[in-house]
């Protein structure tokens, strides 16, 4: 057993005890002001102009607050515990990111409402963006707003940073040390802000590395296949116990925001970051490819992004303001191969670059106390560049997306009733394509599709009952395009040439929704949200092999899901608050020739627990968060495979537990911070365990 399971213990028996000390009484110490403010030119719908946009699908917003009562140090981290929501890692060590049975790459994901992914594949990992500059992450699901732009085919999730609130400056530094189960690692932070004048300005930064970490005592190592080619099968013992292979990890972050506020009604901001990150990808336990250039023994020796925004915002009016923006993103990443587990003999070093130029403009204009008319225009241009050895040149592609969207606010009955209906028409355009299929440096120039478009209408209404209940409902079309991935996957059996399907549309979903949110007085709020989402041409290349002879991606699957999520939030007392979320989801495939009913990555329940609780007079703070992930299947036969073995990820509980000592009326706080507490041993992707019990010891400081 590790050497802190004892203490940990005694951890979780402090939490029980404390917790059941005579409540009611407040804690004694002030808080201060916070010294930031969330940055509204980050937001698409703004909560602050009283929109009902925001409350016709379900949400939930995660803050500062609830970044530090799981010890959450990256946007992945914080998403881990949102009702509805898994979060998992497999191949290339990156977050996967599900809402509602949407995997990331159907979700649209920005950083203050610009597009954060990558151009190929659609998706970028999420847990390389550290949480210092971060004041908010909106999670829509479902029905956002058509002013959001293309590709939010099941919602979207949006990380609106932090700017300065105030003229006295703010500076607070985090610091974390891996104490067990993690090896050699270590966290720092560090924000600073300020206004001067017209001028506001916020910095921060972050660093976390490690050297590897540990695996579940309860581990038990299986016999995986390492497949070459040429050379063979091999059977063997990949991941033995202790230490997971291949695990280390480091980054850094640098986020900066300088902007000028003339007046109340016009702002000018620049926004910058920039991420570089290096990380081992821990193989598969069950089976690892090998191939003469290319294998699944690899690290990603570089993994880099940087962007810059320039936003702007003037009020003409009282009844009339335009937001516009550019922006400009690139990401860009080596991933190296070795020829074996011991990571020592390189092969290849394939690169990947990618770069977004893009723009929007934001129109709101108030036609009468209770009619809001809202505008959108979004253009952006997707350029991609990849070579698979160093001595290749490169292959380029490039793409066009682009959105104008409507929407009408109405607001009745005394402001009891509001509706919102929208419509948007979103294209895409593959102007250029390129490959190398033979890796001999002969770029191939592909025909490209014509352009895809789409219409994509939706309509809400949210009705206030009384002070204490409000019903919302929503109903909206919303498209994802495909990737330049999916458009040029195909290949001819025999000659090898690149044969792309030219024909490939965009994905369609029809997000129904419904919900009654009730509140008690500052005791309870409780709110039940069904949901139906019906995909249509969604793109996958499990089809039969005589109806797909070059493995193409295709418009082929019809899915449905339909459940239900529950989320509450109980404050009985001042100090104690216990939140509670729990998703059901049905998932069924309706294709046609199907094999199976049953769909691949969709959990079939997550039940999410947290409570906290502040000791009175001493401040202390205690905090206990629990996750339920339901099972879902990873591999079941298709149409392609018709007697594939059906495969299920187990059912699986996390359970995190912090306590944190404030000093110096809370300027400064000392925590201890346990994830895993029970060491579960678990695959949230088959194939891939995840850490077992690590133990962080912190202190923070706030100015």
């Amino acid at each position: 057993m590790r050497k802190m399971v004892g203490y940990s213990q005694l951890l979780v028996l402090s939490i029980v005890l404390l917790m059941v000390f005579p409540l009611g009484i407040s804690s004694a110490l002030a808080e201060d002001d916070k010294g930031y403010e969330e940055y509204s030119l980050g937001e698409i719908v703004v909560s602050g102009k009283g929109s009902a946009v925001r409350d016709i699908a379900i949400s939930n917003e995660v803050t500062p607050d609830d970044f530090e009562a799981v010890n959450a140090d990256s946007v992945a981290d914080a998403l881990t515990y949102v009702p509805g929501v898994q979060v998992s890692y497999g191949r290339k060590s990156e977050a996967g990111i599900n809402i509602h049975g949407f995997d990331k790459t159907r979700i649209l994901t920005m950083i203050d409402g610009v597009p954060y992914y990558e151009t190929k594949y659609g998706s970028l990992d999420m847990n390389q963006i550290g949480l210092e500059g971060v004041a908010r992450i909106d999670v829509i699901k479902g029905a956002p707003s058509v002013l959001y732009g293309p590709n939010a085919l099941g919602g979207a999730v949006n990380i609106i940073t932090k700017k300065a609130a105030s003229e006295k400056p703010v500076l607070s530094a985090t610091a974390e040390y891996g104490v067990d189960g993690i090896d050699d690692a270590y966290r720092v932070g560090l924000s600073h802000g300020m206004k001067v004048g017209n001028l506001n300005y916020w910095l921060s930064y972050s660093h976390k590395e490690w050297d590897s970490w540990d695996l579940s005592d309860d581990f038990e190592p299986r016999e995986g296949l390492i497949r070459r080619r040429p050379g063979g099968n091999e059977y063997t013992i990949i991941q033995d116990e202790g230490e997971r292979v291949n695990s280390d990890y480091e980054t850094n972050n640098f986020w900066a925001k300088v902007g000028l506020e003339p007046s109340d009604d016009t702002e000018v901001f620049v926004n910058f970051h920039y991420i570089e990150t290096e990380k081992g990808d821990p193989p598969s336990i069950d089976r690892v490819n090998v191939f003469s250039d290319f294998t699944q023994f690899d690290r990603i020796s570089a993994y880099d992004d940087w962007g810059m925004d320039l936003s702007a915002e003037h009020a003409f009016t009282d009844n009339f303001s335009l937001q516009a923006k550019l922006y400009y993103h690139d990401h860009s990443d080596d991933y190296e191969s070795f020829s074996d587990e011991t990571y020592t003999e390189s092969v290849a070093l394939s690169t990947y670059k990618d770069s977004i130029v893009g723009g929007m403009l934001l129109a709101d204009y108030r036609v009468a106390d209770w009619d809001t008319l809202r505008a959108s225009f979004h253009y952006k241009e997707d350029n991609h560049e990849q070579r698979d050895l160093e001595s290749l040149p490169y292959a380029e592609s490039s793409a066009d997306t682009g959105s104008i969207g409507v929407e009408n606010e109405l607001t009745v009955l005394n402001g009891k009733l509001s509706v919102v209906a929208g419509i948007s028409y979103d294209w895409y355009e593959v102007s250029d394509a390129e490959s190398d299929p033979e890796n001999d440096g002969n770029i191939v120039k592909s025909d490209t599709p014509g352009t895809t478009d789409e219409i994509n209408p939706m309509i809400g209404a949210t009705y206030q009952m009384n002070d204490d209940i409000q019903l919302f409902a929503s109903v909206a079309r919303k498209t994802r395009f495909p990737t330049l991935s999916q458009i040029y996957s195909g290949e001819d059996p025999d000659t090898g040439a690149d044969l792309p399907n030219l024909d490939l549309e965009a994905e369609t979903a029809v997000n129904y929704t419904a919900g009654v949110s009730w509140t008690f007085r500052d005791l309870l709020n409780v709110e039940v949200a069904p949901f139906f989402h019906d995909i249509s041409d969604y793109i996958t290349r499990d089809i039969p092999p005589e109806e797909n002879p070059y493995s193409q991606y295709k418009n082929y699957e019809d899915v449905e899901m339909k459940g239900v999520e529950i989320n509450a939030v109980i404050t009985p007392y001042t100090d104690l608050v216990l939140k509670v979320g729990y998703m059901y989801n049905d998932a069924s495939n309706e294709s046609p020739e199907r094999v199976t009913d049953d769909v691949i990555g969709v959990p079939e329940y997550i039940f999410n627990f947290g409570i906290g609780y502040t000791l009175p007079a001493i401040g202390t703070v205690l905090n206990l968060t629990m996750l339920h992930i339901g099972e879902a299947y990873d591999q079941l036969p298709t149409p392609e495979e018709p007697d594939l073995e059906v495969l299920k990820n187990e059912s699986y509980n996390i359970c995190n537990a912090k306590i944190t000592q404030p000093f110096m009326a809370d300027h400064l706080k000392v925590f201890l911070a346990v994830e895993n507490l029970f060491d579960e041993d678990y695959e949230p992707e088959s194939g891939y365990p995840a850490p077992g019990m690590r133990t962080w010891l912190g202190v923070s400081f706030d100015l």
